[in-house]
């Protein structure tokens, strides 16, 4: 049973103190031929006349932008939502680290929907939908306009500029050709600003506003973004406070050593008579340790707020690993396949 699957998120960052993460990046999963060509018309209208009412399915239609005719193909391969149990009966391809969110089974020509139900990512889902509906279109084009729409894909492929999109759409270099155009075809009508009129007449059969489900899409990879990029950043600024405080550690414990064996030399020094030539030595070198003194209490105060700072990183740290393992669990990511990294020196 051949099936393609929808966009997914959430791979291990790999900061030295992250637990886990999620990037932006979507993975392939697996593709495979292309079949469903000639599908008949009435057997979709009978699918779709049969269909039974789904206000979330709805939502998506409405959120993603999608016409009257993607509902209708969306309809027609049968969408069905799942919890992350009967999902992976459906969508059983898994890879470490990324979630599969959907998939099109052309054997049987349905679309099985991960019900995401995290209000982080509620934008998400329409895309995924959208998507998904877009594989089924595509299996029911004829091979002529097939072959005309690939030609537009690659002109609109390769007038990319957006680093993140090139980045999303770099898994799918080396699948077959009709492989890589049909998938193509679904991530720059859902996730791609700019692609060619041409290209962008055929979209406007399946979307009202085809920016609506883009602009979903921006956001969640921001979202995922957001999250990434901020496990990175207090990674990095642990590992810098965590360096800073050992050095000064280092330096507070020799001065500390130091200053505690000359305070008892110079204890032992005045209980000799004569040892000092006058009172003003004394006094001096009195001074001098209790200036000492005063130094290594401001090198103990410092030295307890870099430790401080530290602490409040490594909390930090774990509420931003927190959120990004209800999100992991949220999106069906098997999270044991994850090992934690203890934030500790």
């Amino acid at each position: 049973m051949k099936r393609y699957f929808a966009p997914g998120f959430g791979r291990r960052v790999g900061v030295v103190v992250a637990v886990l993460s999620i990037i932006a990046q979507v993975g392939v999963i697996a593709l495979g031929g292309w079949g469903l060509l000639n599908v008949s018309m009435v057997r979709d209208w009978l699918t779709v006349g049969k269909a039974v009412e789904n206000a979330r399915i709805d939502e998506y239609v409405a959120r993603a932008g999608l016409s009257s005719a993607g509902r209708f193909y969306l309809l027609a391969a049968r969408p069905t939502l799942h919890s992350p149990e009967t999902f992976d009966e459906s969508c059983p391809i898994r890879e470490a680290g990324i979630a599969v969110l959907g998939c099109y089974s052309v054997a049987d020509d349905t679309i099985h929907l991960l019900d995401i139900t995290d209000d982080v990512l509620n934008t998400l889902a329409p895309v995924v939908a959208a998507h998904e509906a877009l594989h089924a279109i595509w299996a029911r084009l004829d091979p002529l306009e097939r072959t005309t729409v690939s030609a537009e894909i690659e002109k609109s492929f390769s007038s990319i500029s957006d680093p993140n999109v090139l980045a999303r759409l770099a898994p799918y270099e080396s699948l077959t050709p009709s492989e890589r155009v049909a998938e193509l075809f679904a991530i720059l009508g859902t996730e791609s600003a700019t692609v060619t009129p041409a290209l962008e007449a055929v979209y406007a059969r399946y979307f009202d506003n085809r920016q609506a489900c883009v602009q979903l899409a921006v956001s969640s990879a921001n979202t995922i973004a957001e999250i990434s990029n901020s496990i990175e950043s207090v990674g990095g600024q642990i590992v810098a406070v965590e360096l800073t405080v050992k050095d000064a550690l280092a330096t507070y414990t020799l001065d500390k050593r130091a200053l505690a064996q000359d305070i008892d030399s110079f204890n032992a020094n005045a209980n000799i008579p004569g040892y000092f030539p006058s009172s003003s030595d004394f006094t001096r070198e009195r001074n001098s340790l209790r200036l000492r003194q005063t130094e290594l209490e401001k090198s103990r105060v410092a030295l307890n707020k870099l430790i401080a700072r530290y602490n409040d990183l490594v909390e930090k740290m774990g509420v931003l690993n927190a959120r990004a393992m209800r999100l992991n669990t949220a999106l069906g990511i098997d999270t044991s396949a994850m090992p934690s990294v203890p934030a500790e020196p």
